[in-house]
């Protein structure tokens, strides 16, 4: 990674750990789980292994794509709200898929946000839009929240969820 941008270099590795972590995850106690745990709801409103991963295959190639839209157009309304339909459908769709579906798609998910990220300047960070609910934001800000603590917060989630339905 470039040290040219040590913010974005800081940003990709924090990403890049959380989506080890997920691998590990996945290498390890999803990978043994029996099938049907996979779709185990753990508690009430709370989401499966399974729709939280299909979620996360859905949301980095999304909030990537959002990110570089605001870097060629800033001050552009940015990002969606919980109930947006793509995010709905992303998890009717996929939170049902098969374990081997999920980690064929996870790579590409991955390497499209990656893709993105590795042509951001530290200097794009200050770059502003505007969001429907938080209202004008820094591109920084929209990155740790939508990105970096996403997708720590769903591999916790996974965790929690495998504790709950082992």
């Amino acid at each position: 990674m470039s040290t040219a941008n040590p913010k974005i270099a800081a940003i990709r590795q924090q990403i890049k750990q959380s989506y080890s972590e997920l691998n590990a995850l996945l290498d390890g106690p999803v990978g043994v789980l029996y099938a049907e745990k996979l779709y185990q709801t753990p508690t009430e409103n709370e989401w499966t292994v399974m729709e939280n991963l299909a979620h996360i295959v859905e949301f980095m190639p999304y909030w990537s794509d959002e990110v570089a839209k605001l870097v060629a157009q800033p001050g552009r309304n940015f990002g969606r709200t919980m109930d947006d339909e793509g995010r709905q459908a992303a998890l009717r769709e996929h939170g049902h898929d098969s374990l081997v579906q999920l980690r064929a798609a996870l790579p590409g998910s991955y390497a499209h946000l990656d893709e993105v990220f590795s042509k951001l300047n530290d200097s794009d960070l200050v770059l502003t839009g505007q969001h429907s609910r938080y209202g004008e934001k820094p591109l920084e800000w929209f990155i740790v929240e939508f990105i970096v603590k996403h997708l720590h917060d769903h591999v916790v989630q996974i965790r929690e969820c495998l504790a709950l339905v082992q």
